[in-house]
């Protein structure tokens, strides 16, 4: 009789705890399972540093989401947050490590050159580029499987090495000089004037021209220049109206494109890999889809700027208006920028010249031009 009475017990006890167990595909699906049938709501956490005006918010975080939304009929959702309101700027890649927030738009890796150094090269200066050309060249650069060191990729260097998960955004409209009340003629208006400087690119040729510097956030240019702290920045026109400038900058200064900047798109491969594959495929597809609409927002807004600044009375120049030793003075800067940039990066242990050669030829592919004794680099 005992044993018949152990016998029962066990039976219950089974039940009890099978009963506990939460079976596949039961209400209680957690939101990062691989199963694509599941009607279980993704909600992602976005934080923003960018403007709700902002080019890269306007033309492809925004309608990134929505398309996203719209591709998996609901079951992806987007909690955003932009202007700062949720994490501070340069902050983001803390808060995607401590699950704070699920998406970083965007990561700031030209912030930070210590943790990413190579990202820096969309910032060397060219002899003729455009936002689409650019862009096109970066999301290549992201993709690209072209091995630069210890058989590892640009991606898997910066971003996958240190556990992330990256999409290309576009890239901004070419840099160029612009200045309140301060034009350029001869190589003394080079000494002489004072630049906000958004890189350390910027900083190197600045530094062979003679230009003086000064650094700050975007987000403080427009009262540190209207307090007379410096004269103009490194900036791109189509940028202007994130941030006010657009009622400030009366001349600018072209023929050499200073650079790209960029941003990604960012989530710890952890959390990237608890989304289903189905959903996965539409977030990466729809990113690439939307990064040349992106691109083209800034081209417009470009357009518009430049036609309200000229109808205020602001100057736009090329450096062949300049004297002839100045225009040579820019165009050295831009080649010696590229070399000392390249030995910065090789002192400190990364493949400085194989990742200048890679974005070099990414650019000449997409249609833009670099100086002769860049092309010339083996």
């Amino acid at each position: 009789m005992k044993k018949w009475k152990t016998f029962l017990s066990l039976i219950m006890m089974v039940i009890l705890i099978s009963g506990c167990v939460q079976q596949p595909g039961s209400s209680g699906t957690a939101s990062g399972s691989t199963d694509q049938n599941s009607e279980e709501t993704i909600v992602l956490k976005l934080s923003s540093a960018l403007s709700t005006q902002n080019g890269w918010w306007a033309g492809y975080f925004k309608p990134w989401m929505e398309k996203v939304e719209e591709k998996t009929n609901g079951r992806v959702k987007f909690e955003h947050y932009a202007n700062q309101e949720l994490i501070p700027v340069n902050e983001e890649l803390q808060a995607l490590k401590n699950g704070t927030i699920d998406i970083a738009a965007p990561l700031w890796p030209l912030y930070d050159p210590q943790r990413f150094p190579l990202s820096e090269v969309t910032m060397l200066p060219l002899l003729h580029s455009d936002t689409m050309l650019a862009t096109k060249a970066y999301a290549e650069l992201v993709k690209s499987d072209t091995e630069l060191a210890d058989g590892k990729s640009f991606n898997q260097l910066e971003y996958q090495s240190k556990g992330l998960k990256v999409f290309a955004t576009p890239t901004t409209e070419q840099y160029v000089i612009s200045t309140k009340d301060y034009p350029f003629e001869s190589v003394s208006d080079f000494k002489q004037v004072s630049l906000r400087s958004p890189s350390r690119v910027h900083e190197i040729f600045a530094k062979n021209v003679g230009i003086n510097t000064i650094s700050m956030p975007s987000a403080d240019m427009f009262d540190a220049i209207n307090r007379g702290a410096f004269n103009g920045s490194f900036f791109s026109i189509a940028d202007w109206t994130g941030y006010g400038m657009q009622d400030v900058f009366n001349y600018t200064l072209e023929g050499i494109n200073l650079g790209h900047y960029t941003g990604m798109w960012a989530m710890t491969e952890e959390k990237w890999n608890s989304l289903p594959k189905d959903i996965q495929q539409i977030m990466e597809e729809t990113s690439y889809e939307q990064v040349l609409e992106g691109a083209q927002l800034w081209m417009d807004r470009s357009d518009e700027n430049r036609a309200y600044a000229k109808d205020k009375g602001a100057v736009f120049e090329t450096i062949d208006a300049l004297e002839p030793e100045a225009k040579e003075l820019l165009v050295k800067g831009v080649e010696d920028t590229w070399f000392q940039w390249i030995d910065q990066t090789e002192k400190n242990g990364q493949p400085g010249k194989e990742m200048a050669k890679l974005w070099r030829d990414l650019i000449v592919e997409q249609g833009g031009t670099v100086p002769e004794a860049i092309m010339e680099l083996e």
